[in-house]
């Protein structure tokens, strides 16, 4: 029965030194994930029967992919990845002129929905961080880890005709096994 017990005893601490292993194991990658989605507003708005003079907004759409392969710091542990923890997004509209405005513009990724809408950007007030709840983050975050990459699609109405790219800058921990 001692010895039993002794074995017991001898045998807690090399489990607790497995979980040592399996943490020194692992790197925590800080990196931003980005996309730049280039955007052409074409055509120009209509008149309505009711508006005298004002011309109605002109929509756009655009889709992207945002792969994790395509990250330098990230490639070498592709295969590797064990979770992805998306921590905020920073967003910038490049190339709008004075005068030029987006009324509005919405994120949505495939498989999740819309991440945000923002409303009245323009050349003086053109980059925020939207308020982006955590459950969202980490829904984007699993489809991320699931498919290695994720569809973005930009989408909404400007002020008329114009051409701007939306930068989007995920700051991003990834988790990977480093002895897999």
């Amino acid at each position: 029965m001692k010895s039993r017990m002794i074995y017991l005893f001898t045998l807690i601490p090399l489990l607790g030194a497995c979980s040592l292993i399996e943490d020194a194991a692992t790197i925590t990658i800080s990196t931003e994930l980005k996309a730049d989605i280039p955007v052409v507003v074409a055509g120009t708005g209509t008149k309505s029967a009711e508006q005298s003079g004002a011309l109605t907004a002109v929509t756009f759409t655009k889709s992207q992919d945002l792969n994790l392969g395509s990250n330098a710091d990230v490639e070498p542990y592709l295969d590797k990845i064990k979770d992805i923890n998306l921590n905020s997004l920073m967003v910038t509209i490049i190339g709008l002129s004075a005068g030029q405005t987006i009324n509005s513009v919405a994120l949505d990724v495939t498989g999740v929905g819309n991440i945000f809408t923002q409303t009245n950007i323009t050349m003086t007030n053109n980059s925020f961080t939207p308020a982006i709840t955590t459950a969202i983050l980490d829904q984007v975050a699993a489809k991320l880890l699931a498919e290695r990459k994720i569809t973005l699609t930009v989408s909404g109405n400007a002020s008329g005709p114009m051409t701007f790219t939306t930068s989007l800058n995920f700051d991003t921990d990834i988790i990977a096994g480093v002895l897999n």
